[in-house]
């Protein structure tokens, strides 16, 4: 998995025969036709304690759970699971925001942090402080590509008049980014455009630096190098789609899936001569498309012991078939990991 910070298939319904647990009673959305790897261990619970001490246990024995709230639907069918499987145990989701994921974390008072972005620094400095060393951000889903309300994964986007059809990563930091070793791209005319185009500069649509788009950006496609400064910077992907629909020498980055009839999506290539991608599912699930984001769930590691087994046997769920399953089940939301991602993920834990 491509992450700088850590790190042919059957159908959902084929494979719900094979699970130890019957997971048809857990509080999902529709099943939507979304691949599930069998490769995926089916869940087989272990025993764990309820912890007496934990600071995230409230005062009537419910276990706290605070992050981003657009996880609720895959939250809900894991803590349903759990319970099925571990009776006793309670859950209490707080689900206000990104935002209030590390805070909670970093004073332990949440059995892990659902995110809708990666750990920014403003966010990690104070919690290795406290903690003493930095969290483990797991991957346990695929961004999506089609939702509003979830974390997604980003896309290329120019006018529907640009003869543009794809590009390299290389290029694309060349257009967003200033510095890079190889020269800035500033004109159509760089990329082979022809006629009129060889007279137009290219205009720059993205996300500020500081944003969960930017911050992603700067991390792990334009190399730390900062946006050029004819950018000009919106935090809405509306607004960003809005401006390169009325401008046919604009070039956007935005959530995927939001092409209009004014715009269209470029097609991406990791390096020149690679295989190009417009973002399809099946493109993200099977890492190639080189924009494809996770949603992560960041967990407390404390130095000199050991991890919480509470959270262990949780996220086992979470990378389990069953687990997997509930991910897929959300329609139109985050897009399951394969097995040899789960058991990757997981292996992290230990």
């Amino acid at each position: 998995m491509k992450k700088s910070s850590s790190f042919c298939l059957p159908t959902v319904a084929a494979f719900v025969s094979l699970f130890v647990l019957n997971v048809a009673s857990v509080p999902v959305a529709m099943a939507a036709p979304v691949a599930i790897d069998p490769a995926l261990p089916v869940y087989q619970p272990r025993s764990v304690e309820m912890p007496s001490d934990a600071r995230y246990v409230l005062p009537d024995g419910s276990i706290r759970i605070i992050g981003a709230e657009h996880v609720q639907t895959i939250l809900e069918g894991f803590n349903a699971l759990f319970i099925k499987t571990h009776p006793g145990f309670r859950f209490a989701p707080q689900l206000k925001g990104t935002t209030t994921a590390m805070p909670a974390l970093t004073h332990g008072v949440t059995l892990f942090a659902p995110m809708g972005r990666e750990i920014n620094h403003v966010e990690l400095v104070p919690y290795q402080k406290i903690v003493g060393q930095a969290p483990v951000e797991l991957c346990v889903a695929h961004d999506s590509n089609t939702s509003h309300t979830a974390a997604t994964n980003l896309a290329i986007y120019v006018n529907k008049a640009n003869p543009v059809e794809r590009l390299t990563v290389e290029q694309v930091t060349q257009i967003f980014a200033t510095g890079h070793a190889k020269g800035d791209i500033t004109n159509w005319s760089q990329l082979g455009l022809k006629n009129d185009w060889t007279k137009r500069a290219i205009h720059v649509y993205a996300t500020p630096e500081y944003s969960g788009f930017g911050d992603y950006m700067q991390k792990h496609q334009l190399g730390g190098l900062p946006l050029t400064p004819e950018a000009e910077r919106y935090s809405d992907s509306t607004d960003i789609l809005k401006h390169v629909s009325e401008d046919t020498a604009a070039i956007g980055i935005a959530a995927i899936g939001r092409a209009t009839p004014q715009t269209k999506i470029v097609a991406l290539a990791s390096k020149e001569g690679g295989e190009y991608s417009v973002g399809s599912t099946e493109d993200v699930a099977a890492g190639k498309y080189p924009y494809g984001r996770y949603l992560t769930f960041a967990v407390r590691r404390v130095p000199g012991q050991p991890l919480d087994p509470l959270v262990k046997e949780y996220m086992r769920l979470v990378f389990s078939m069953q687990g997997q399953t509930i991910i897929a089940a959300e329609e139109g939301a985050y897009i399951p990991l394969t097995a040899r991602e789960a058991a990757e993920q997981l292996a992290r834990l230990d």
